[in-house]
């Protein structure tokens, strides 16, 4: 071995220290600095006075646990605040780049946003931005006063399979338009793969769930998808009753679990969750059809749904993660200027699924009238 060599890994811990508390500033650089090795890791998740609170962030997205990113009082572009569930804590990030956008869906730590016709990924703790082909709908749904519903063409975005373990072939899917109909994106294209179906579907949510693409309507009819040929087959559904959003969900055993939601309108622009209903997707012996059952006990877990691709959580692992629950962020949104205008009827809070009640989860700042809406995100810290 050279005489040069140095194991840079075991470097002495105060050192180490020294340099954290010196150099490190951004969340970035400690997202690097913790990347080095598993010691440097220790060192940078170890508490010191400097960085107390970017600290606090940092061992909280290291749990990969759901956050709720939202706007802050003043609506500044370059800032956000992620509220921990587990804590109660509210803490305030900086953003790489200015982004006075809506987000409509985060996956694997990606968010998406979209400025005129360009969708973007952005990953707000290493600054990683992915710029997707323009998004041109070659059937003409509602293009002619896109500009006037912007942040809400797209209803919501889900990237299919996590970009770090496979960065040069992963697939985004948009659900877009008034019609809510879908479009794939895989990554090296240089354009959308538009879904034209042989009628309106209407879809709410999209899934990949052992190894295919299914996407649900607010009938709860639930479609696989082929994304390459646009094929589509009808799996099963529930009943004729129409719920105002429905989610997909991937429970932590490997089932596929389709969740319900209810809102009665309570003025003009603010409508309040009244119900969820949990279904679980069963293959019958000797049936040839799946059927949807519904249950009242997901066990150890927790759902987190919203503008978010669909989670589930272990609340084994995350003490203070209340289980058997459904942590919801508000979804009826308003899509004509000035966009979301929270106050005290805010739709985003717990439901405990087995006996039905509510429960607040965080309380907005009632005097902010015109907030974009959260979203429940959880920071990856692999880098891009």
């Amino acid at each position: 071995m050279s005489s040069s060599y140095r194991d840079w890994a075991w470097l002495p811990k105060n050192l180490l220290w020294s340099i954290v508390e010196t150099y490190l500033d951004q969340f970035s650089d400690f997202m690097r600095f913790s990347s080095v090795c598993q010691q440097w890791r220790c060192v940078t998740l170890e508490n010191n006075h400097r960085h107390k609170q970017t600290l606090n962030i940092f061992k909280a997205c290291h749990n990969k646990l759901p956050m709720l990113l939202m706007g802050t009082k003043e609506n500044h572009e370059e800032k956000r605040l992620l509220f921990s569930v587990t804590e109660g804590i509210t803490y305030e990030v900086q953003l790489p780049s200015p982004c006075h956008n809506r987000f409509f869906g985060s996956s694997f730590g990606w968010l998406f946003t979209m400025d005129k016709t360009i969708i973007t990924l952005l990953n707000p703790f290493n600054g990683g931005a992915v710029p997707l082909p323009a998004f041109k709908d070659p059937f003409g749904y509602f293009e002619d006063y896109m500009d006037e519903i912007r942040d809400y063409f797209v209803e919501k975005g889900m990237i299919l399979s996590d970009p770090c373990l496979s960065p040069n072939n992963f697939k985004v899917v948009v659900i877009y338009s008034g019609m809510c109909k879908l479009a794939f994106y895989t990554s090296g294209d240089d354009s959308w793969n538009f879904i034209n179906t042989e009628r309106d579907y209407v879809f709410s949510d999209v899934i990949y769930h052992k190894g295919q693409v299914y996407a649900v309507n607010c009938w709860s009819e639930l479609v696989k998808i082929d994304v390459s040929g646009g094929v589509h087959k009808v799996m099963t559904k529930i009943s004729s009753v129409c719920a105002q959003v429905t989610y997909l969900v991937e429970s932590q055993e490997g089932d596929l679990l389709l969740v319900q939601r209810f809102w009665k309108s309570e003025n003009n622009s603010h409508s309040k969750t009244i119900e969820f209903k949990v279904f679980k997707l069963v293959y019958p012996i000797g049936e040839a059809q799946t059927k949807w059952v519904e249950i009242k006990n997901i066990g150890d877990q927790a759902l987190f749904l919203g503008d978010n691709h669909s989670l589930a959580v272990s609340t084994s692992e995350f003490p203070g993660c209340q289980s058997n629950c459904i942590y919801y962020t508000d979804q009826h949104h308003v899509i004509v200027p000035p966009y979301v205008c929270h106050g005290p009827d805010d739709d985003l809070g717990v439901f405990y699924i087995e006996n039905g009640k509510f429960q607040s989860q965080y309380l907005l700042d009632f005097s902010v009238k015109h907030m974009l809406p959260p979203i429940w995100f959880v920071p990856n810290l692999k880098g891009n």
